[in-house]
């Protein structure tokens, strides 16, 4: 009895191993070969460009007020300025931090509230000057500029004081309630290059400008997510035929930096190229020296 159910679940182990092995070699029969695998072509990589250790800071000292806007709700850091305001100050240039508690009309234009002169005993000569700004630098407002902000910066620079705007496509805000006024739109796009990049297909190069003091002594610049500014005849550098806008559709001339008001009025749209350690990526030390000799050289002293 004991043998015969013995024999019975041998016969039954028999059959479970016969069924699992005829399945794994009709499903699995032999062993797998690989094939023989190609190395990539290292030579089609494009590598990101190496930092320029090259650079030498070549200016003449000046004299000057540099005013920076923080009275917009602006979305930066004072920290992605250092680079830039380190060279303002090289060249002698003085610094200064415009509050919403402050009086645009004095720091630009040294014109105090008409409430606060009346009655006042008149002042000698020297002492009716007020210090007033020479530049006005103003990055990624979040505020709209009120009509009278903006007829004061307009009457700032037809009096020859220099305005650098500073937007970035990641940081939406209201350059635009500014720009306007002087022809300029941050468009709300980026530009891309699938073919040709610094490691990611929005961080392009630029390498097509228009001769002026912005541009000069540039062959190669790096731009890190960057974006359009759309101008009558204003723009001073452009991308070349494999960049791209993401929201434009026209083949017209994409500008990422553009003069208007008689050179007067400098728009930059991209901020990172500016900070650490991006400035030392080709031309891009160049281009941040020649900002800092333009805003240097303002048509109106202090």
């Amino acid at each position: 009895m004991i043998k015969s159910i013995i024999i019975r679940i041998a016969i039954v182990l028999a059959g479970i191993i016969v069924v699992v092995l005829g399945r794994g070699f009709f499903f699995y029969s032999g062993f797998y070969s690989p094939p023989p695998s190609e190395l990539p072509t290292y030579e089609a990589i494009a590598v990101p460009a190496a930092p320029s250790t090259e650079f030498a800071d070549v200016y003449e000292e000046g004299e000057g007020i540099i005013l920076i806007d923080l009275a917009h709700d602006n979305a930066f850091d004072k920290g992605e300025l250092n680079v830039l305001l380190w060279r303002l100050i090289s060249r002698g240039l003085t610094i200064k931090f415009f509050g919403a508690e402050d009086d645009l009309k004095r720091e630009l234009l040294g014109e105090e509230e008409e409430e606060l002169l009346v009655e006042e005993e008149p002042l000698d000569e020297e002492e009716e000057e007020l210090p007033m700004a020479t530049a006005f630098i103003i990055v990624c407002p979040q505020t709209e500029f009120s009509k009278d902000e903006r007829e004061t910066i307009d009457k700032f620079v037809n009096n020859g004081g220099k305005l650098l705007l500073i937007a970035d496509p990641t940081k939406r805000g209201e350059m635009n309630s500014l720009s306007l006024d002087f022809g300029l739109i941050f468009e709300p796009d980026y530009l891309y290059n699938m073919k040709e990049n610094d490691a990611n297909y929005r961080n392009i190069f630029v390498t097509e400008f228009k001769e002026n003091p912005i541009s000069k002594n540039l062959e190669r610049i790096t731009l890190y997510t960057v974006g359009s500014i759309s101008s009558a005849d204003g723009g001073i550098a452009f991308v070349d035929q494999n960049t791209f806008s993401s929201l434009i559709e026209t083949r017209q001339r994409l500008s990422p930096i553009a003069l208007a008001q008689e050179s007067k009025v400098l728009a930059i749209y991209d901020l990172t190229f500016i900070t650490e350690p991006y400035n030392g990526i080709l031309d891009n030390n160049q281009l941040i020296a020649n900002i800092a000799d333009w805003l240097a050289s303002p048509s109106r002293r202090p």
